[in-house]
């Protein structure tokens, strides 16, 4: 009798232990992720700023004045604008069944604008 209340009470040291060892590493687990969260967060806010900084780069680019400013450079003279009759419009199949009264949103309207012209002094 004494043997196998000896056996169950080492059986739920043991237990207890156990349980008490997964939780302690679970909360050392926590610990761990809780140090990490301030750098992580702010690696995230520099790569936001840094998204940031990049799109006011694209477009301060592609801002129109610039895009003529740089054609206007030697490098890219050979460029020119396509005239009214070089520019072809492709439209996909669901605007050619439709009928301009059909077309609602025009905003929505998915065109290719192609410009076929010479874009280098060699090609006439």
């Amino acid at each position: 009798m004494k043997k196998i209340f000896f056996i169950q009470v080492l059986i739920s040291a043991f237990s207890f232990g156990g349980v008490l060892y997964a939780y302690v590493s679970g909360q050392n687990e926590i610990t761990k992720v809780r140090i990490e969260l301030p750098k992580l967060t702010r690696e995230v806010r520099l790569l936001e700023e840094q998204n940031l900084r990049l799109r006011y780069e694209i477009e301060r680019f592609e801002n129109p004045k610039h895009l003529m400013e740089l054609a206007k450079r030697p490098e890219f003279s050979h460029l020119k604008h396509p005239l009214i009759g070089e520019i072809f419009v492709l439209q996909t199949k669901e605007e050619a069944s439709q009928t301009p009264q059909e077309v609602i949103n025009p905003s929505r309207v998915r065109s290719i604008y192609v410009g076929s012209g010479p874009f280098s002094p060699l090609e006439k």
